[in-house]
Formats: structure tokens, C-alpha cells, sequence
């Protein structure tokens, strides 16, 4: 069976292999990376961990000429080795030739032999041009090749090399809706705000999308879910089964994926590890630590939204403070939802009393929206329009870049309406101090939480 397969790698590892590569002589150059090998339904996954740099001065470099020196190959094979990591030869080609030479084709069939020899991984090689355009494949134990079909590089930018797909392409036109088509996106949380967001992402053309919710229509929420009815409310229809039901109407060339189930678990964590983007529309703290980690463990870009309206009290009786919207774009090498404390120790463990004294944990979930008010069925629609708005077209600035500023100055975005001010921080205003399981991808027990068990 032909896999579909996607190699994944940050901005940073990946502006370290052009410095390296491109040292500015018209030589080739080499690299190799360590990778995880993530085998999960029918995809494998490539997540680049490290990079060893080849010293120019230890291999013979041409135009279109390189030799592998086997000092540095052993060293790869000695890191890799012990964690079963996938080994990929990288080289550049500074004539900007985007495919295999029969060159390489020759290099490849007598160095990747001497890999397998020293243990059994799929493993690769990876050509790199001057414009950081990628071509890659991997091998079986057979010397069998198979192309790579989707590169992801995940940074201050989101940039998605398909096989065969066009480059500069045009934001808000009808060729960025055809590039779309390349997309896998998971939308986890199909409520108010994540309804917006997954009827944009359908309609702006993204081919395959991943909707993931356990949670049922309810008549309470019929004012701010995006295609609901009476009916799916009286028949306790699920959110993401109305919602595909609902583009399946007016989209036929789309995929559709959905899972009637939390983020928690391990169907959920699987198929969103397979996504290119993440959208964390979700209410609850525990559901953004489970988003946080996937991003981070299998290389994915996320998009969080949040909106509150935050009240005080005077006399008796309540009034609004402030109308907020909040948005954070977050990369898996940088800062983390949890270091932007959008979740802390402390609320997780508040919102785990859902188990143990469920009375109070009621009490908390019914101030919903509105903190310190029950509203069972509040008129937040136009809020939340707000904020997926600003999602989506974060999404489009950091894609198809059309920012006259560098994404970097736009990790997160506050909306204040009472204020009528919009604040944006940068990601340099943020620590990472949690990031230790980058590019990690499937690990016993999963994601690192002992509930999650083993992987079957």
C-alpha cells in the first residue's frame, strides 16, 4: 500500500540548514537530520528533532557534486540509533535544480544501504534549493523509493510544499483557494466560535477538514451555532455531524473528517497529529493543555481563541466590565499556550473537580461566557464572529503573507470593545520554558500522560 507521507520541520532548523548549505561558493553542501518516524493510519509522519551539519572542509563539494563523508554518517547513526530516529541525507542543489540528479540517485543507493546495516527505519534524503524549496524521499529496507508528499514548515510563517503545488501564490484569490485544497485542518471544538471558524475554512476551499467535538445540539445554543435547527436540537443531532452535513451541501470536492469524541483521547490526538493546522476552539482548560501538547509533540501550528465578558457589581446587580476577544497563534518551538499562562496548574486542577466535587465545577461551567452571570443561552454571536474573523485572516497572513510587518509582532491579539482598543504582543514577549517534547511525535505513554496509555 502507497502511504501518504509528510515531513515536517521548524523555521529554525530550517534557516540553520540554508545558512550551512548556501555558504555563498556555488558548492553543494550537507546536512543530515534526525527524525521521528510516526506511522499512524495510512501516513507516516517525518518530525525533524535535530540537525548534524557536514564541516564543508569534510567532503569533496562540487557544482553538482558531493561525496558523504562516513565519520559523519556513523555520528548520525550513533544519535539515531538509540532512539529508532529516521535518518535523512540533505544536500543542496545551487543551480536550483528542484529534483533528483542521477548523481544522487547513485549516492543514495550506495550510502542509505550502509544506514540500514546499522538498524531498520525508514530512512531518506532531502534536496534543499537557494529559495529553501524542498524535494524529499524516503526508502524501505528494499531500496524501495517513495516520494514525500507534503512538506510543513512551522514558524513565524506556515509554509506548505505539496508535490507538484504552485509557489507565490496570491492572497484572497482563486489560486490561493486552489493551494487550499492541500490542507488538512482540524478544528477541535464546534460550538460557537469553532462553527465560524469551520464554515470560513470551508468556503475559503481548505480540501480536507477534521472536526472534532463530543458535544450535542442543544436548543440553548441555537443563537450562535452556525447551521443548527430546531430539529437537530430536538433529536440531539452532534455539533460536527450538523456541520458536515451542512458543507456537504454546498462543497463535493471536500474531505470530511469528523470525530464525535473530546480532544483527550487517543482516536482525537491520532488524527489531529495527521492535520497541517490546528484550531483550538475550545471552552475548557484541559482541552487546550491536550492541543498544546499534539502541536508540540507532532510539529503543528495553533490557532486559540477565546472570548469573556468579564462583569463587576455595584448595588446589587451586575454590569459589564469589558467585551473581550482573544487570539494566539502558537508554534511548537516556541512559547506554549501553558507559558502564555492561558492555562496554569492551578486551573487544571480547578476544572478537575468536574470529577470529584461536581457541584462546584457546575457552578464554575454555567458563568460560561459571561464570568460571574449564568446565562444559559447568552447573545455572543457577533462576538464570536469577531474572533474567528481575526483567526482566519491570521491564518491567511502567516500562509500567503500579505502583513506589510513581520508575523513575529502577532503571537497574540486582544480586542477590547468596551475600551475600543486592540492590543498585540509579540512572540518576544513571551518565555518558552515548557518546550522539552518538540517533534517528539508518538511516545509511551502518549503525549507523555500516563491516562492516555500506551500506543497499540
Amino acid at each position: 500500500m502507497i502511504l501518504q507521507t509528510h515531513f515536517r520541520i521548524t523555521d529554525t532548523h530550517l534557516d540553520d540548514l540554508k545558512r550551512h548549505l548556501f555558504p555563498g561558493d556555488g558548492l553543494e553542501a550537507s546536512a543530515i537530520a534526525l527524525t521521528s518516524c510516526n506511522k499512524i493510519n495510512d501516513q507516516i509522519i517525518f518530525l525533524v528533532q535535530d540537525i548534524l551539519l557536514v564541516p564543508h572542509s569534510e567532503c569533496i563539494r562540487k557544482v553538482d557534486y558531493l561525496t558523504w563523508p562516513g565519520k559523519y554518517i556513523e555520528e548520525a547513526i550513533e544519535k539515531g540509533e538509540g532512539k529508532n530516529l529516521s535518518l535523512f541525507l540533505i544536500h543542496s542543489h545551487p543551480s536550483n535544480l528542484n529534483q533528483f540528479s542521477i548523481a544522487d540517485d547513485e549516492s543514495d543507493q550506495k550510502v542509505i544501504p550502509c544506514i540500514f546495516a546499522a538498524y531498520n527505519q525508514l530512512h531518506g534524503s532531502v534536496i534543499v534549493t537557494p529559495e529553501g524549496k524542498l524535494t524529499g524521499r524516503f526508502y524501505d529496507k528494499n531500496l524501495s523509493p517513495q516520494y514525500i508528499d507534503k512538506f510543513l514548515i512551522v514558524g513565524q510563517n506556515i509554509e506548505l510544499v505539496a508535490r507538484q503545488s504552485s509557489s507565490n501564490v496570491m492572497p484572497f484569490s482563486a489560486d490561493m483557494t486552489q493551494s487550499l485544497k492541500n490542507f488538512k485542518v482540524g478544528v477541535i471544538g464546534a460550538s460557537g466560535t469553532g462553527s465560524i471558524v469551520i464554515e470560513n475554512l470551508a468556503r475559503l476551499g481548505v480540501g480536507h477538514l477534521v472536526l472534532i467535538d463530543d458535544d450535542v445540539i442543544e436548543h440553548k445554543n441555537l443563537n450562535r451555532i452556525l447551521n443548527s435547527t430546531i430539529q437537530d436540537a430536538e433529536n440531539q443531532k452532534s455539533k460536527v455531524k450538523v456541520l458536515a452535513d451542512a458543507i456537504n451541501q454546498y462543497r463535493s470536492d471536500v474531505v470530511l473528517t469528523i470525530l464525535d469524541s473530546k480532544i483527550g483521547t487517543q482516536p482525537a490526538i491520532f488524527e489531529a497529529a495527521t492535520c497541517d493546522v490546528l484550531f483550538s476552539c475550545v471552552d475548557t482548560v484541559s482541552a487546550r493543555m491536550y492541543v498544546d501538547l499534539v502541536g508540540e509533540h507532532f510539529l503543528l501550528p495553533i490557532f486559540d481563541i477565546g472570548v469573556t465578558i468579564p462583569t463587576g457589581s455595584k448595588d446589587g446587580k451586575p454590569f459589564i466590565t469589558e467585551v473581550c476577544a482573544r487570539l494566539d497563534y502558537i508554534q511548537p518551538h516556541r512559547s506554549s499556550l501553558k507559558d502564555r499562562e492561558v492555562y496554569t496548574p492551578d486551573s487544571l486542577r480547578a476544572e478537575y473537580l468536574k470529577d470529584t466535587s461536581p457541584d462546584i465545577y457546575e457552578k464554575q461551567l454555567q458563568e460560561g461566557y459571561f464570568k460571574g452571570v449564568h446565562e444559559e443561552a447568552p447573545s455572543v454571536i457577533s462576538l464570536n464572529m469577531l474572533a474567528a474573523s481575526y483567526c482566519i485572516n491570521e491564518f491567511i497572513a502567516r500562509t500567503f503573507l500579505f502583513r506589510q510587518e513581520n508575523n513575529s509582532n502577532y503571537a497574540r491579539t486582544v480586542i477590547c470593545l468596551g475600551a475600543n482598543e486592540t492590543e498585540y504582543f509579540k512572540e518576544d514577549d513571551f518565555t518558552s520554558v515548557s518546550r522539552t517534547n518538540v517533534g517528539k511525535g508518538i511516545t509511551t505513554p502518549l503525549l507523555g500522560m500516563p491516562n492516555l496509555g500506551g500506543v497499540k
